[in-house]
């Protein structure tokens, strides 16, 4: 085991910083679809019915979690056999190059029926890139991570990953502020995508100038060659597995139908022009982009089981308050709201990361995270805003996503109070 020295926590910053780097890119330019989507509905999938437009994009939406586990297998075996520094590298290229092709994507009053099916199919391409990010990112930061600020240092992947929202919704807020609605529609949704490739190719250089982790250069070459992670993780560790798709479920909910599908939701549903939909959603994550890191502190002091257990109390005493606040029809009161709905999304979202890596051995840790989390995000994330706008359609209530969130918080509780059990591999998590 290589010592903790100076040098090793220089380089383990190092190494969380652009980590965490490709992180933001990855979430920036796969969220940048739903801050986009009333436009995208209008110009990939014209309808004389606005809800039907807008559930066939949310569709192609959700069509990229169905892939994710897929990506998840491939990145993952591809970190556990070459290293996590490759599986990084190879994730935000392909992220990247998919969301530089969306934004250069024609509509379908210029090639028709094509239009969509090339959306569904570059979606589809991002979907399989998320889902090796997040098993690579936690895997590489915990394994360089001073073993008191695993926590601090893992939380900056879903504190940067949120921020890479909030600059997407920033972008999409700034294009709908100055782009004519119809100008919008012919070329200014397409702006927040193509700023992928600067992002992309600075990502990329960043991250082949980093090493690998201590942890995996120790581990033998032969091993590492021969090794068949996913037929291991199947064999070996089906239980723990199960545990981080049921956490992953419940973290992956918080974000797709809090923070993702709550941007349409405020204007489609609550009648809030798109640019203050946006602006809305704009500070209420970079809040969170803040809280989160306090809570990865916090969960250094409490561990991750409590963390993940007061997470879910907020969700359930906090998610009615929050959106009844954003229904009121002041955009002050809906900032409010909303930045009070990010309390248990951060509490949330540092426990789960700080959760996840601890589930398996280095062997199979990147496969394991990777999988598990895109299996959650598949059921949490990919049906999430297509449900929440179904129900919301057919009874009638704008509370449908509060009642979600609140069922997932229930559900949360239940798990982390009788389901998640002691890792042997960082017990100070689980007590």
């Amino acid at each position: 085991m290589t010592p903790v020295t100076d040098e090793r926590r220089r380089k383990a910053k190092k190494a969380t910083a652009v980590a965490a780097f490709g992180t933001f890119i990855e979430y920036y330019d796969f969220s940048v679809y739903g801050y986009v989507a009333a436009t995208l509905s209008i110009v990939f999938f014209p309808s004389d019915n606005p809800t039907v437009s807008l559930l066939n994009t949310f569709l192609v939406f959700g069509s990229a979690f169905v892939v994710r586990p897929l990506g998840a297998l491939f990145f993952g075996r591809l970190g556990d056999r070459a290293g996590r520094r490759v599986s990084l590298v190879a994730s935000i290229g392909l992220m990247s190059l998919a969301a530089a092709l969306t934004g250069l994507l024609p509509g379908y009053a210029t090639i028709g029926v094509a239009a969509p099916i090339l959306l569904v199919i570059l979606r589809m391409l991002q979907g399989f890139s998320t889902g090796g990010e997040i098993g690579g990112a936690a895997s590489y930061i915990r394994e360089w991570a001073p073993k008191d600020r695993r926590s601090l240092y893992i939380s900056f992947i879903p504190g940067v990953g949120v921020f890479g929202k909030a600059c997407a919704a920033g972008m999409a807020a700034l294009a709908a502020s100055l782009v004519p609605e119809d100008s919008m529609e012919a070329w200014g949704w397409r702006l927040p995508f193509l700023l992928a490739v600067p992002l992309g190719l600075l990502c990329l250089y960043l991250r082949l100038k980093i090493e690998d982790t201590p942890e995996f250069r120790d581990t033998d070459v032969t091993e590492r060659t021969n090794r068949k992670p996913l037929k291991e993780l199947m064999a070996d560790h089906r239980g723990p597995l199960t545990k981080v798709m049921a956490i992953s479920t419940v973290q992956n909910v918080g974000t797709y139908v809090g923070t993702v599908f709550v941007a349409s939701y405020l204007s489609t549903v609550l009648d809030f022009s798109e640019g203050q939909a946006a602006t809305i959603v704009l500070l209420a994550v970079l809040t969170a982009a803040v809280f989160i890191p306090l809570c990865g502190q916090l969960g250094s002091r409490l561990g991750g089981k409590r963390v993940l257990i007061v997470s879910y109390i907020a969700y359930i005493a906090l998610t009615i308050p929050s959106f009844l606040l954003m229904g009121r029809g002041s955009v002050g009161l809906a900032i409010a709201g909303l930045v009070l709905g990010m309390v248990p999304y951060a509490l949330c979202q540092a426990g789960t990361y700080t959760v996840m890596p601890e589930f398996f051995p280095v062997q199979v840790r990147n496969t394991g995270v990777a999988f598990g989390h895109s299996i959650g995000a598949v059921i949490g994330g990919g049906a999430g805003p297509y449900v929440s706008t179904w129900l919301i359609d057919a009874t009638g209530s704008t509370l449908v996503p509060a009642y979600i969130l609140v069922a997932f918080g229930l559900f949360g509780l239940a798990l982390a109070l009788g389901a998640v059990r002691r890792s042997t591999s960082a017990d100070h998590l689980y007590v």
